[in-house]
């Protein structure tokens, strides 16, 4: 958009919402604080090129007043004045303003990490203010997430905005030549040469990253030995190493919800019982077609689905160890939601009942084989137990006056002893957390423990320049930011 010049594009990461959580346990008025950072952030969003184009004007105020701001609210500091303060109707009519003075058609605003960073009552505000920045000129798009999206109840899917799915679906034809193209892009002609013969396993790491380029990446590095002194041989026991790694580090994504969403603790730990006992499933109905080349990724869970179940599913689609494939109906048998299940944790654990040693060719056509009508069919109770939807209760602190348990959520005054009943703040816990808490290896944990003062998450994002993670035998420059990045990723996303 930026290089056609007809529309002033503006790209805005709201990562690091999470930072503001604290104002909501001290401000009455951290609503206000709230709305007021996402619409800052959209003015320090205007790209480089634009801010050029328009100095001299009324946005270089703005736009310095707003960087300010943002920068005080993330530190924690609410100011006793806002120096910076506009309506959404307000940021509407300056966005046309600014487009028109550098000759811009259209305002396109790219929200990230909009319904995935916020809290609920943050994720309400924020399609409040959405669906007032809308006009003919001005188009905002945000990014959702399954699972962990709160819309107001003002809001409509189809009515106030347009779905649009950006997953990429490993059963897609064209899904295995986009992710060799992105290969190709992104390897030096020298990492390309040394994949020349061993094409398969590309395919192979493609399909276990299960439509995520990111994790697709990851274990290509892995399997080249991006980050080793030498470059070590390229076969199919790295390749596996590589998915093993993916697959435990999608699972730590899943596992780190119990410390972000504290309240759903019990839940993520039926999470954990519920894809294993998915994958045993698959795995028990696969050995029995053991003489068919086709194997089964899908679970369907009989309708109607539990409301707790289904929350636990949504946390495990959220996390990206399962995706909704909609219901179907089996006649007599009644009706299933269908779950797809990882390839990485499929490949991993031989959910696919494969053998111990199975070649690449088997493991490839059994991934890309299609039979629409091929899974086990399966109900809650089987997967969890029978007594499953008593285990799933919110993990709810007790009264930190007198230590009685709170009789629900929404409880705000202690029944035994009647004090106002506090929350933690989530900031504060997971910028506490212990660094084993990060999806990094345990050889790299256990390096960092020993060799630094390191110990918290806090101590890493405070690390300036890595000093003390580069101290470490074998991690350097790469691994440093990537460390660096996944401690930045737990604490803001």
């Amino acid at each position: 958009m930026l290089e056609e010049g007809h529309v002033l594009p503006i790209y805005v990461n709201y990562g690091k919402s999470l930072a503001l959580e604290p104002l909501f346990h001290q401000k009455a008025n951290a609503l206000i604080l709230f709305r007021q950072w996402v619409l800052a952030k959209i003015i320090a969003g205007v790209p480089r090129s634009a801010r050029e184009l328009l100095k001299g004007s009324t946005f270089d105020q703005i736009h310095d007043a707003a960087r300010r701001q943002i920068r005080d609210l993330e530190a924690g500091q609410a100011p006793d004045s806002l120096e910076f303060s506009m309506s959404p109707t307000e940021m509407v009519d300056s966005l046309e303003e600014w487009a028109m003075a550098i000759d811009r058609r259209r305002v396109v605003l790219l929200l990230d990490d909009a319904a995935h960073a916020f809290s609920s009552d943050q994720q309400r505000e924020f399609f409040g203010i959405y669906r007032d920045l809308r006009s003919r000129y001005v188009a905002p798009k945000a990014a959702v997430y399954p699972g962990v999206t709160t819309y107001t109840p003002t809001f409509h899917i189809g009515h106030d905005a347009e779905m649009v799915e950006a997953w990429m679906r490993p059963d897609d034809d064209e899904y295995l030549p986009v992710m060799r193209g992105i290969a190709e892009r992104r390897l030096p002609e020298a990492m390309r040469k040394r994949l020349e013969g061993r094409e398969e396993l590309l395919d192979l790491l493609a399909l276990a990253s299960f439509g995520l380029p990111r994790g697709f990446i990851l274990m290509l590095s892995n399997l080249l030995g991006v980050e080793e002194a030498a470059s070590p041989r390229i076969t199919r026991l790295r390749a596996d190493a590589a998915i093993t790694d993916y697959a435990s580090n999608t699972r730590d994504v899943f596992k780190a919800l119990a410390v972000k969403l504290p309240r759903f603790k019990n839940f993520v730990e039926l999470g954990m019982q519920l894809q294993s006992s998915m994958i045993a499933s698959l795995q028990r109905y696969n050995r029995s077609r053991a003489a068919e080349p086709v194997r089964a990724t899908i679970v369907a869970i009989g309708e109607p689905v539990e409301e707790e179940l289904k929350r636990i599913l949504a946390l495990l689609e959220y996390a990206g160890l399962i995706r909704r494939m909609g219901s179907v109906s089996r006649g007599e048998q009644g009706s299933f939601e269908r779950y797809w299940v990882h390839h990485a944790l499929l490949l991993s654990e031989n959910g696919l009942a494969l053998g111990r040693n199975p070649s690449t060719a088997s493991a490839l056509r059994a991934l890309t084989s299609r039979n629409a009508q091929l899974y086990p069919r399966t109900r809650g109770v089987q997967l969890l137990g029978s007594d499953f939807t008593d285990r799933c209760t919110l993990d709810l602190p007790p009264c930190a006056t007198c230590g009685e348990p709170r009789l629900s959520a929404e409880a705000r005054y202690c029944m035994k002893c009647g004090s106002r009943l506090t929350e933690a703040s989530i900031y504060k816990e997971l910028l506490g957390a212990a660094i084993d808490a990060l999806p990094i290896t345990q050889n790299k944990i256990d390096s960092i423990l020993g060799e630094t003062n390191l110990r918290t998450v806090q101590d890493i994002l405070l690390d300036d320049e890595a000093t003390q993670l580069r101290s470490v035998p074998y991690i350097g420059p790469v691994w440093a930011e990537r460390i660096r990045r996944a401690a930045e990723e737990f604490v803001y996303v």
